[in-house]
Formats: structure tokens, C-alpha cells, sequence
């Protein structure tokens, strides 16, 4: 039980880091953290890495975009009228970061079953939502509507509830 409480205060402060800092240097910390717990921790690790690879690469793409917007700040390179800037750089890695911080405590709030009594049952939707990731980048594909796409994953997450 002690070890539960424990868990579910380490699950807070690092999801408070996630919301309240942008810095790429402090949300490092979190990420090695993280990484560390789930390696030891999560029996499915690799193979929900293997799964994941694509979200990844999705987000990597977008990395071209998130330049485009930040052209303020120190110039590093200048391609034509781009300017690739290190405070846009630095922007990328805390948002990629973040979001790689939120996927790896949700693998681990799957696996350690940290949530109990009235939240058990949100841990439960958690986990059938996330096993629906990679299913998202298939559905794209067939360019479902988006409001088609969320009835068809509130249809499976209703069917596995009952």
C-alpha cells in the first residue's frame, strides 16, 4: 500500500513538472527518470516501444514546422529565408520531450496499476485508449473525419468496458 502511495506521488510531481516547465534541461531529469522506471518496471517496454516508433516519427516530422514558426532568437543556420534558430531547437526538445514524458508515465500507470477504488475505472479507459495509438496513424490514412474517427474509439473503449 506504502508502495502504491508512493508510486501515485511520483506519477503527480512528475506530471506537474511535465505541465509547468518548458525548459529542455529540466524536463531531461523526468525523461531519464522515467526511461529508468519503465525499463525496470514495465514487462511490455519493448514491445509497446515497438509500437510507438510511428507516433514518434509523426511528431519528428513536425519538427520542420515548429522551426518555421520560431524564427526569433540566435540564427544557427539560414537556408534561403529560413532561419533555423536554437531557441526554436530548444522549443522542439521541451515539447518532444513533454510529450514522450506523458507516453512513458502512461505505460507505466498501465502497468503498475497505480490508480485504485474510484479511479481504477479512468485507469482502465487510460489503457484502451493507448492500445488504440497506433491505430490512429491507420485510420488517417483512410482520411476518416476526425469526428468519425473519435465515435469509432469511444465505440471500442465502450465495448470494452461492458
Amino acid at each position: 500500500m506504502l508502495k502504491n502511495k508512493i508510486y501515485l506521488l511520483l506519477f503527480f510531481v512528475i506530471f506537474a513538472i511535465n505541465l509547468f516547465f518548458q525548459d529542455w534541461r529540466i524536463l531531461c531529469l523526468p525523461f531519464l527518470f522515467l526511461l529508468c522506471w519503465n525499463i525496470g518496471y514495465n514487462s511490455k517496454f519493448k514491445e509497446q516501444l515497438k509500437r510507438i516508433w510511428i507516433l514518434c516519427f509523426f511528431y519528428l516530422s513536425t519538427f520542420l514546422i515548429q522551426l518555421y514558426y520560431h524564427q526569433e532568437g540566435r540564427v544557427l543556420l539560414q537556408v534561403f529565408g529560413f532561419y533555423i534558430t536554437l531557441e526554436g531547437i530548444q522549443q522542439f526538445l521541451g515539447n518532444f520531450l513533454r510529450i514522450l514524458n506523458l507516453i512513458l508515465l502512461s505505460w507505466l500507470v498501465a502497468e503498475q496499476k497505480i490508480f485504485h477504488g474510484r479511479f481504477a475505472r479512468y485507469q482502465e479507459i487510460v489503457e484502451t485508449v493507448i492500445e488504440f495509438v497506433p491505430q490512429v496513424f491507420v485510420l488517417f490514412r483512410k482520411k476518416m473525419k476526425i469526428k468519425w474517427f473519435f465515435r469509432y474509439i469511444l465505440k471500442k473503449v465502450q465495448e470494452k468496458q461492458q
